[in-house]
């Protein structure tokens, strides 16, 4: 389908022939940029290069991966890319740099943060690309994800603290919600756990012929039952 939004991809080729394209799009005006790093293959993956583009005008893919079929030497069959995916600029980057903190929040509880960490200043740009502002961005988008908005109410910051510090409220007060509801339905469930051995408890004491009275200043006895 054809989009002129970001889209980035992993692509197979070797790097001359992928940055030849890359700057023949920018000359033609069919992109107005792109970055690349790249990256040792890990877990059994080839060596690769992901890349990201920006439209300048609605692009068909589909027409960009034919593009990117480069065939190498003996090799039988030609070099590729995976299918072009939705890139966000902050999330392409902080992975692409393989930054840890960014992995711990976007995986937590996997081993995505194990991945070799690479250095901002690897990745190639066309010249007239701010790769250091870029980078800048990125980071700063850390402490705005949701993740770290939900860590910092977990924490003990409230709606408002978040709020005042310049988040946006709908997102600040919603996030509040689902924690405290979590918190919330712990209690109840602590709660009816307690309940229920209070009530067998009184069973029990029942059998006895003993039941529980409370005296005047709220405090629980247990009495033999007066008789009629």
């Amino acid at each position: 389908m054809a989009t002129q939004k970001p889209i980035s991809s992993i692509s197979y080729n070797t790097e001359a022939f992928l940055k030849e394209k890359l700057d023949a799009w920018v000359d033609a005006h069919i992109i107005q940029t792109y970055m690349y790093i790249c990256h040792k293959g890990e877990d059994g993956d080839k060596d690769h290069i992901h890349f990201r583009i920006e439209p300048n005008k609605k692009i068909d893919p589909m027409d960009l991966e034919a593009q990117l079929r480069e065939f190498v030497g003996s090799e039988k069959k030609p070099r590729c890319v995976r299918p072009f995916r939705p890139s966000k600029e902050e999330d392409w980057f902080l992975y692409a740099v393989h930054d840890e903190e960014y992995l711990k929040l976007k995986y937590h509880g996997g081993d995505e943060h194990e991945k070799l960490p690479y250095d901002w200043r690897q990745i190639v740009v066309p010249d007239n690309y701010d790769l250091e502002v870029a980078f800048i961005r990125a980071r700063a988008s850390l402490k705005h994800s949701t993740v770290a908005l939900a860590k910092r109410i977990q924490a003990g910051d409230n709606a408002l603290d978040l709020i005042m510090d310049g988040e946006n409220a709908y997102v600040a007060n919603a996030l509040a919600r689902a924690v405290y509801m979590d918190d919330y339905q712990r209690l109840q469930m602590e709660f009816s756990s307690l309940q229920d051995k209070y009530y067998q408890l009184e069973d029990a004491i029942s059998e006895f012929g003993l039941e529980i009275v409370v005296d005047e200043n709220g405090i629980r006895h247990l009495s033999i039952p007066e008789s009629d």
